[in-house]
């Protein structure tokens, strides 16, 4: 919960270690930009996210380095209770109580060109000057409050838009020439689902570490 009342949050304790985490906006687009990488493995997507998460000094290793499974928790546990903040462990269902899917109606790298210039409409804030600076939870609440006016909110709006009966044949036309020039290439819900499955990946873990010769007990 974003709070006024309280410091913004910049660590993350492990069985009673305090660690210094890197939560400038910047570093978890990088992070978001990683976990869509289809080409990284799983393994490798894992322990790169967390070298970025993670402040440290040179050399320095990260965290019960030596214990894969403890990492996968740490690295679930930052994704959902850090950066989403558990958002997405509460979906909304229907009146059945099944799950309803969501239409994500943006993507944060694929739409970066027209946030950044709505950051500099609405708040006369430049982006590349606050990267390293700003924090990722100011950073999502300058976001959802951009102005309608701003060119991220108009590509939103037009995302949204549904052809509707009573919309004549040249309007039906525009709107579906702007969705087509405005269309997302893959969803943001592939990302989160990428971050947040983590837990349904040990399996995999496991697989990973038998191949190299790893040895688990318990």
């Amino acid at each position: 919960m974003f709070s006024l009342a309280e410091k913004l949050e910049s660590s993350v304790e492990i069985e009673g270690e305090e660690y210094e985490l890197d939560l400038s906006f910047d570093n978890i687009l990088l992070v978001f930009k990683v976990i869509n990488d289809k080409e990284i493995n799983d393994l490798s997507r894992l322990l790169i996210c967390l070298n970025l998460l993670f402040v440290k000094e040179k050399d320095e290793e990260l965290p019960f380095h030596d214990d894969l499974m403890k990492q996968v928790d740490i690295y679930k546990n930052i994704m959902e209770k850090v950066i989403t903040r558990g958002e997405r462990q509460k979906p909304k269902l229907d009146l059945a109580g099944n799950p309803i899917e969501q239409t994500q109606y943006y993507n944060l790298e694929q739409d970066a060109e027209y946030i950044f210039a709505s950051f500099l409409y609405d708040y006369n804030i430049n982006l590349f000057h606050e990267q390293g600076k700003m924090h990722w939870y100011e950073f999502n609440a300058l976001l959802v409050s951009l102005s309608d006016d701003s060119m991220f909110k108009r590509v939103v709006n037009i995302r949204q838009q549904k052809v509707t009966k009573d919309m004549t044949a040249e309007q039906k036309e525009i709107l579906r020439e702007q969705q087509a020039m405005f269309a997302l290439e893959h969803s943001q819900n592939d990302v989160d689902f990428e971050s947040m499955d983590l837990a349904e990946k040990r399996e995999y873990v496991l697989k990973q570490l038998e191949k190299e010769g790893g040895v688990m007990s318990g």
